[in-house]
């Protein structure tokens, strides 16, 4: 078990590396303000998109797609709940105004493809992939819709809305038709389908869209190196954020269990699924649309360090409750 756990927290090892790499770089002069602005719309506007694709495409069929369909209810209800139970805390706790969206969506998105699909092979094989995916289709399609539209309203834009209650459906649906989103559905639909891409324009997809986790943990390092490390003081928010993606989430997974009709195996992938630490693209979104990517850039890489401990612990947990 130990060996497995350790094989298990390379994805971990790998993103502190990266992390660490932006971090010196940005130290030494590589990389300014205008660089981190540079990657954030690298990222959003052009690799993750291809990404979206290249991955749907890629790890998909049409006929895989709709037998795993049924089992979207499990993800998609212990998100949804994660989520309202992370909306709830922000306003009884009193989140900083600014930060309220970065906080409530850690509460119910997680990294579910770097570190979970590594964790989730380290432990049970091969025959994890399909409930990894399934998955990583929810979690990939709350944060673009549900999640980013929370950041959103830590914008000054979205502040100033609510402020004087200007919020519209039109301007609200303009806002989540974001690049990776539509990556994302344009992906589905090539699945369901069934057309191919051109094996060039794959190949082009893939090496573009291989660049968005580098590219993510390499500007979060960037946005931490702008902060005095000894200053990160674990206030209410940062304690909190730390329940909802370690205890929150996982724990909404497991309360509904007892009620859908989930293979065991899917059961366990779930529950670690959802204990993965916070979502690198989170910090992406915050910078790329105005938000306090200071707070989602130090969050991301407090989770990180934090899974360290959590994930072995859940890996025994889900190996002898479930």
């Amino acid at each position: 078990m130990v060996s497995i756990i350790f094989h298990a927290l390379g994805g971990i090892f790998s993103i502190v590396f990266i992390i660490g790499l932006g971090y010196i770089l940005t130290k030494r002069g590589w990389f300014d303000e205008k660089s981190s602005k540079v990657l954030a719309h690298l990222v959003t506007g052009i690799s993750l998109p291809l990404y979206m694709i290249t991955n749907m495409t890629s790890n998909f069929t049409r006929d895989t797609l709709l037998a795993m369909a049924p089992e979207l209810a499990l993800p998609f209800l212990s998100i949804v709940l994660a989520y309202c139970i992370g909306r709830t805390t922000a306003r009884f706790i009193h989140v900083k105004e600014g930060r309220r969206g970065v906080f409530t969506t850690n509460f119910f998105i997680a990294n579910t493809m770097f570190i979970g699909l590594p964790v989730n092979l380290a432990l049970f094989g091969d025959k994890s992939v399909p409930a990894v995916m399934l998955y990583y289709i929810v979690n990939t399609l709350m944060f673009w819709t549900l999640g980013v539209q929370n950041i959103l309203k830590d914008t000054e834009e979205g502040l100033r809305e609510a402020e004087q209650g200007t919020h519209t459906l039109a301007g609200a649906l303009k806002k989540l038709c974001s690049p990776p989103l539509l990556g994302f559905a344009t992906g589905i639909l090539l699945v369901l389908l069934g057309v191919p891409l051109p094996k060039f324009l794959a190949a082009a997809f893939k090496y573009v869209g291989n660049m968005t986790t580098p590219l993510s943990l390499i500007f979060i390092g960037i946005e931490i190196s702008h902060i005095s490390l000894h200053t990160v003081q674990f206030d209410k928010d940062l304690c909190w954020s730390l329940l909802g993606r370690f205890c929150v989430c996982p724990v909404c997974v497991l309360a509904l269990v007892p009620f859908f009709p989930v293979d065991p195996l899917a059961a366990k992938v779930f529950t670690l699924q959802a204990a993965m630490p916070a979502m690198t693209q989170m910090a992406i979104v915050a910078k790329t649309y105005g938000a306090d990517a200071a707070y989602a850039a130090t969050l991301s890489l407090v989770t990180v360090l934090a899974g360290i401990l959590v994930i072995p612990a859940y890996m025994v947990i889900v190996s002898l409750v479930i």
